[in-house]
This record gives C-alpha cells, sequence and structure tokens, in this order.
C-alpha cells in the first residue's frame, strides 16, 4: 500500500507434490551480508522449534521515483531486518524492481526467493508486469520446501486492485515433523472511500469462497498487506470487508486480531492494523498464543518511515 496508505489515512481526517526446481535467484554462489551493525541491533523474532510467519509492505521497493529515494539505502536496512528477525516464511508487499528484489535475495544467504511475474509461477507473467508493484515471498530451504507456486483469482484481479494473490505450497519441517503448509500473500485495495471498501469486501468474498472450496481441511495462511481492519472498517460506518471470514469461527481466525483490540498500529503514523494473518482452523490449532505482533523496526532504523518503509514487519507463530 505505502503512498496510498497516506491517502486513505487522509480521507479519514494446485499444489504439486514435488519439489519445483529453483529460479537462478534462490541459488546465489556468494551470498552477502549486510555492513552494517542493525542486524545486531534488531531483535530475533522467530525460534527453532516454531513455523514462524511474517508479513511486510516494504514501499515501493526498488522503484526510484516512489517510496524511500535511496534504494541502496532501503535495501541495506530491509536486508538487515530480516537477517535479523530469522523468520521461516516472509510474504512481502510493493516489490517492484526485479533486479532489486534478486539483491536482496542474494545478500540473504539463508532464504530462497519467488517474485510473482517469475516464470516459476503458474500465471505470474500474466498478472504482473516489471513496474508495478508485485507480491513475492522469501522462505528458508532448511526448513520449507516449495511444491508450487501460482497466481490465483486472477479473474478477480479489479478487486484485488490488479495484484492477485501469489499462492505457494510448502512441505514444512520443524522439530523432525514434516506437514504440507499453503501460503497466500495478498495486497488488497487501498483508501477508504466506498469504492475501494466494496472492492475489498468483494476480493476478500473471493477469497473465502476460493478457500472453503480448495482447501477445505487444509493448514492455510494468507498474510499481507490487507488495506483494512478486522474489528470494523478503516471506512467510516462500514465493517470490516472481512466479516465473512472473521464470523466464520468454526473455520478460520485473524491471530492479527489481537493487535486490532489492542489498538496496535502496523504502519507509521496511522492508528489501524491493516496488516494481518488469517489461518484456517488446521492451521490456527497450532497457533503460537499472543505470538502476534508487529515488529516497531522505527525503534532501530533511523528516520525508518524515510529510509525502509511506512509499514512494519507483522509476525505469528505455529508449534
Amino acid at each position: 500500500m505505502s503512498r496510498d496508505l497516506f491517502g486513505f489515512a487522509l480521507g479519514l481526517a494446485m499444489a504439486a507434490t514435488a519439489p519445483l526446481a529453483a529460479c537462478n535467484r534462490n541459488a546465489p554462489t556468494t551470498p552477502a551480508t549486510p555492513a552494517d551493525t542493525l542486524a545486531a541491533r534488531i531483535p530475533v523474532q522467530g525460534t527453532a522449534t516454531t513455523l514462524d510467519v511474517g508479513s511486510w509492505n516494504i514501499e515501493w521497493f526498488g522503484d526510484a521515483g516512489n517510496g524511500p529515494s535511496n534504494e541502496a539505502l532501503q535495501l541495506t536496512t530491509v536486508t538487515s531486518a530480516i537477517t535479523a528477525m530469522d523468520l521461516d516464511i516472509i510474504g512481502l508487499q510493493e516489490v517492484v524492481g526485479s533486479a532489486q528484489f534478486t539483491e536482496l535475495d542474494t545478500r540473504l544467504g539463508a532464504y530462497a526467493g519467488i517474485l510473482a511475474s517469475d516464470a516459476i509461477v503458474a500465471g505470474g507473467a500474466a498478472s504482473y508486469t516489471a513496474g508495478e508493484q508485485k507480491v513475492a515471498l522469501l522462505y528458508k530451504p532448511s526448513v520449507a520446501t516449495l511444491t508450487g507456486a501460482r497466481i490465483v483469482l486472477a479473474s478477480a484481479s479489479n478487486d484485488f486492485a490488479g495484484r492477485p494473490p501469489l499462492e505457494a505450497t510448502f512441505r514444512v519441517t520443524v522439530n523432525g515433523t514434516p506437514r504440507d503448509v499453503v501460503v497466500l500473500v495478498v495486497h488488497m485495495k487501498a483508501f477508504a472511500d466506498a469504492e475501494s471498501w466494496q472492492r475489498r469486501t468483494n476480493a476478500a468474498i473471493a477469497l473465502k469462497a476460493y478457500l472453503d472450496q480448495a482447501y477445505p481441511t487444509q493448514q492455510v495462511v494468507v498474510i499481507g498487506d490487507f488495506n483494512d481492519d478486522v474489528d470494523t472498517s478503516i471506512s467510516s460506518g462500514r465493517p470490516s470487508p472481512y466479516s465473512a471470514f472473521v464470523g466464520d469461527v468454526a473455520r478460520y481466525a485473524f491471530p492479527t486480531a489481537a493487535l486490532s483490540l489492542s489498538r496496535l498500529p502496523t504502519t507509521v503514523g496511522f492508528t489501524e492494523a491493516v496488516d494481518h494473518h488469517l489461518a484456517t482452523n488446521e492451521l490456527m490449532a497450532t497457533y503460537v498464543a499472543g505470538s502476534a505482533r508487529a515488529v516497531r523496526l522505527d525503534q532501530y532504523i533511523t528516520d525508518y518511515a524515510n529510509v525502509t518503509s511506512d509499514h512494519y514487519p507483522v509476525v505469528t507463530a505455529y508449534r
């Protein structure tokens, strides 16, 4: 979302069974490590005994004309933060430059990465062009083996603001126990006007119908920039566009709803939680109570909003 977050703030006052071959960016020969000391200052967020999942809108990453103006510095701070947090799977939003993402993945030696427009992603090139905001995933091959990647709900692309979800399936092994986990990365329509709220609502309805049908008994997590809250909408006087998920308590839960109830923001300069994680009941059964949090990187990165992002990473953990 990023710049359009401020817009709506102002408005308010497939899954394959065999591992996929990695694309080139997933196999750097000499991974670099950040030269600064940020990684030493930012607290570790993951543990060796849990599946640690994160999402982070990294504001116009790789676009020199929007977001943080110093692309090299943004690359350094993002690399340092991801290295320090030490999560297993991270969904990213607002990745624009493919070359910048490739360099990020190269520097992150412990991770492999997939960008929505990659050839490895079925339907990716048809849904995402070079110059637009894209969703992406980083994951640790030591924990998660990628078994499939595709774009879903492309027919509802307009309701998803031209950013249909990236779906990836993984065989995850934690504490020696393997399980299959489906991860979807979303970046919903921004702004608080009625049309934008309606498009988020339509996208949520389409997403729920898809998950109900495709994954009735699987462990699924949907992560990303939802551009709205789950208790009540950022659009004044309207319910959350994700009410259909909230109401289906037997099937779904937002572990990040705790952030909403505690009035903990996930962005700079805005009071609501608009970045969320949604889990099916099969995955929610393994949720580590109290693990949902927004990582306040502004406490460690000087001038954070101008050099890194206007969003904070959001994290949840599963046994």
